[in-house]
């Protein structure tokens, strides 16, 4: 099965998203409004359409599955087919920020897919991702049982990174950490003590 089979397959069963995710409310407070954004690996664009609504962006949603891309037409953002594994197809500098939530964890080459992001971008790319030292997760491991961080299949997710891991590896890419909150884990403690108690992370990130 292809990727773009396995995720038309992932948007039927899954279905178009509900319900106001908190990572989704910390991306649109943090995005510059009337932005040029792409959202790359939107999905059935149910964030690009909160970041049109309520900032008023001009959104691009890029994904693989194109039942997810016919959902998100019907929300009336742009669409586009794209790999996040191979070239995207934009020009160089095309939007003024990008936005990966919950995507560069579905890619092997995750470094590529962020390269990428930089080289269309003219500022800031927002990524959120799950951070693999969550409490739960270190407990789980202790155990002998690997902590489930995907939906339907484990194949879904083939990269993972510890909140310090993921640090380390975008700032070896020239990419300065604007901005950090914690978008799920134990309340409170999420925010004083991320690489502990976040269950997933959401980062602003510059250009140097």
């Amino acid at each position: 099965m292809t990727n773009k089979e396995f995720y038309n397959n992932y948007w039927n069963k899954r279905g178009e998203s509900k319900g106001i995710r908190y990572r989704y409310q910390i991306i649109l407070d943090w995005m510059k409004p009337e932005s040029k954004v792409l959202d790359i690996g939107g999905g059935d664009g149910y964030l690009a359409e909160m970041l049109k609504d309520k900032k008023n962006c001009e959104v691009t949603v890029m994904d693989i599955s194109e039942e997810a891309l016919t959902m998100a037409f019907k929300r009336g953002v742009e669409v586009r087919v794209g790999n996040v594994e191979e070239k995207f197809p934009f020009e160089d500098n095309s939007f003024d920020s990008v936005v990966m939530s919950e995507v560069i964890e579905h890619v092997a080459s995750s470094e590529f897919a962020l390269k990428e992001a930089i080289r269309v971008s003219k500022n800031s790319i927002y990524v959120t991702v799950p951070n693999t030292g969550f409490y739960k997760y270190r407990l789980q491991l202790l155990f002998g049982k690997f902590p489930k961080q995907w939906v339907f299949e484990p194949k879904e997710h083939l990269r993972f990174w510890t909140y310090k891991d993921f640090i380390v590896m975008v700032e070896s890419l020239n990419l300065k950490v604007q901005k950090v909150k914690a978008t799920a884990g134990r309340r409170y403690l999420r925010d004083l003590w991320k690489s502990l108690f976040a269950e997933q992370v959401c980062y602003k990130l510059n250009k140097n």
